[in-house]
């Protein structure tokens, strides 16, 4: 489920331990390994198949989404990670050879165009694309990341060129 609201997995989390289950027991329960829920519970809504999800979400009743229609969102209100314009807060994935960045030369300059919607789709910790812990600010000078391969602040590339 890659548009998967992020509060949804923390909801999960919340409803396990309200039940007296430990991880092992629900992962066993749904299907899944007990590190793959332990990820998901921390927000990374990639880590668990769809049918894993749907297994939870009955077993606690919860909506996939917080007005239990996952096509729409209340009226006036952005989606969790989106705002006008672009992500809100998004990681992008800073290995070279992750397919979520697409390389490109400038003058002989060799960058990569994070995909972050692609490697960050629901606000998670690792990349969804290859598994890499994600960056959500540039790794040079700190300042927080735009659209772009360049820190608009220090000039420097968020993804160095191997």
């Amino acid at each position: 489920m890659k548009n998967l609201d992020p509060e949804f997995c923390r909801r999960v989390k919340s409803s396990r331990r309200e039940a007296g289950l430990t991880q092992g027991q629900l992962a066993a329960e749904v299907g899944c390994k007990q590190s793959a829920l332990s990820m998901f519970e921390q927000g990374d809504g990639t880590k668990l198949s769809d049918e894993a999800i749907d297994k939870l979400a009955r077993k606690f009743n919860l909506p996939l989404s917080p007005t239990g229609d996952s096509a729409s969102p209340p009226s006036g209100v952005q989606p969790l990670g989106r705002l006008a314009g672009g992500l809100l807060n998004s990681g992008f994935c800073p290995n070279p050879h992750c397919p979520a960045n697409k390389e490109y030369f400038v003058e002989e300059m060799r960058l990569f165009l994070p995909d972050r919607e692609a490697a960050d789709p629901v606000g998670g910790k690792y990349c969804a694309m290859c598994g890499e812990l994600l960056e959500r600010k540039c790794p040079s000078c700190g300042a927080a990341v735009h659209a772009g391969a360049i820190c608009s602040l220090c000039g420097q590339p968020y993804i160095s060129a191997l």
